[in-house]
């Protein structure tokens, strides 16, 4: 089989302008390990590179994992590049040393390193005016194993999605490919390829999938492959839905200050409300991965209580569900922000009937005849209270900031003016009744508050 039957046979051109990975002109980065699939995605983009006008050059990234094979597989690569005449960035990444590190998987560290790579080299096509694309070798039958290994482990609609044909600037033209037919090309072409060993064991849970569940599968219906695929694209057509109306929720919900506003969202069908609070979370985490679904559940199951609450998030963020709105706070930035420096100012003077009161929400007026104690600048303290009427009734300071629905973590950040226990001016809010000014007042004692 010719590579130009291959496409035609696959319907690889078609998949590619069904999901419009590619535009004439483009730039495309490709990750050439050396194994199978990414050969030949080699070779498929080499035979478009015409019609589609493409640059292409390759990243391959020496793990140091795997000593000699390693160096083998790198020394392979660039005989190929060699060949074809296609421009190719090696590199050598120690990959053990950085997840010891950073504590992160083996896997995990080399995946980040390798799209890190991919992406430094797509922006420089970007800097020369061309049109980036990343191409990876991911083939039906890693979409079939992830989606196993996300249902073995547990997951939403998201991960029973499989990996999608393009992301970003993210394309993946062999996904629709099986394996087997990847390798048919490759033998009857007598195309060389690596060998990565380490696939070959079952000491890995992606590999006990390839090599223990995926064969039996094939024994219930040879077509459980081609089944799966078809069901992850099915399943993403309705997540995308799923995510265009959580846009649009996100969009009505939406305050000032990245606040969403708390009925919006309660009132949403449940599935839409999902989608939407984990988008809306993802962007305060570095990877979407560490929204999990626990965090999005909790705060659905609150969004209907009265009060306020708060759940922790990762990277030490706190999600707040106040009276009205949704945010975050960030709490391992509290104590690097710029501090507030409140300034009081005091002026005394003789009242006369007909003074006009000030309207500033941050200068008050209070009888001096009815100041007891020193004053004292401070934070809320057990036993305060303010007067709430002129029959002398008192109300607990938490149980005003209770019914003025000020938020949790702010409430013990607000300067109080007190005369002892006796709370005479919520600053941004109001005074006790206790000390207006009245008819019988004659002597007037003016604050002011500003920040610096």
């Amino acid at each position: 089989m010719t590579i130009g039957l291959f496409l035609k046979k696959k319907k690889i051109k078609e998949y590619i302008e069904k999901y419009n990975m590619l535009n004439k002109g483009d730039g495309v980065v490709l990750g050439l390990s050396g194994g199978p699939d990414s050969v030949c995605l080699f070779f498929v983009l080499l035979a478009l590179k015409e019609e589609y006008n493409l640059t292409i050059s390759a990243v391959h990234i020496n793990h140091m994992i795997r000593g000699k094979d390693a160096d083998e597989d790198q020394e392979y690569v660039e005989s190929l590049c060699k060949e074809f005449n296609v421009p190719l960035n090696a590199l050598r990444i120690d990959i053990p040393a950085l997840a010891k590190s950073s504590g992160r998987s083996i896997e995990e560290e080399a995946r980040i390193a390798r799209y890190d790579a991919f992406e430094e080299a797509a922006a420089a096509f970007e800097e020369q005016g061309i049109p980036a694309k990343i191409a990876v070798a991911h083939n039906a039958d890693d979409n079939a194993e992830t989606v196993l290994f996300h249902m073995a482990r547990g997951t939403g609609l998201d991960g029973v999605c499989g990996i999608a044909p393009k992301r970003d600037k993210i394309i993946r033209p062999l996904l629709a490919v099986p394996k087997k037919d990847i390798l048919e090309l490759l033998n009857e072409n007598e195309v060389a390829y690596c060998i990565d060993g380490t696939n070959a064991e079952t000491d890995y849970d992606r590999n006990r999938i390839r090599h223990n569940i995926m064969p039996e599968l094939a024994k219930i219906n040879d077509r459980a492959l081609e089944h799966i695929s078809d069901m992850t694209a099915r399943l993403s057509e309705i997540a995308d839905y799923i995510s265009l109306e959580s846009n649009g929720l996100l969009q009505m919900a939406k305050l000032e200050d990245d606040k969403l506003r708390k009925r919006t969202i309660a009132t949403a069908p449940r599935v839409i409300a999902s989608q939407a609070i984990k988008d809306y979370l993802s962007k305060y985490m570095p990877y979407q991965k560490d929204v999990a679904a626990v965090h999005v559940d909790s705060i659905l199951d609150l969004l209907n209580e009265d009060g306020e609450r708060q759940i922790q998030l990762p990277y030490k963020k706190t999600l707040i569900i106040s009276y009205e709105e949704i945010y975050v706070i960030d709490t391992a930035n509290e104590d690097n922000q710029k501090q507030i420096n409140p300034t009081f100012n005091y002026r005394e003077f003789d009242y006369e009937e007909g003074m006009k009161y000030p309207t500033e929400t941050y200068t008050k007026w209070f009888d001096c005849d009815r100041i007891g104690a020193n004053i004292v600048i401070r934070t809320r303290a057990e036993g305060d209270y303010l007067c709430i009427d002129s029959d002398g009734n008192r109300k607990s300071i938490q149980d005003y900031f209770v019914d003025e629905k000020i938020p949790r973590h702010l409430r013990d950040e607000v300067p109080l003016v007190c005369d002892g226990n006796h709370v005479m001016w919520v600053v941004g809010h109001r005074v006790s009744e206790y000390y207006k000014i009245s008819k019988n007042t004659t002597r007037v004692l003016e604050i002011s508050y500003t920040e610096e």
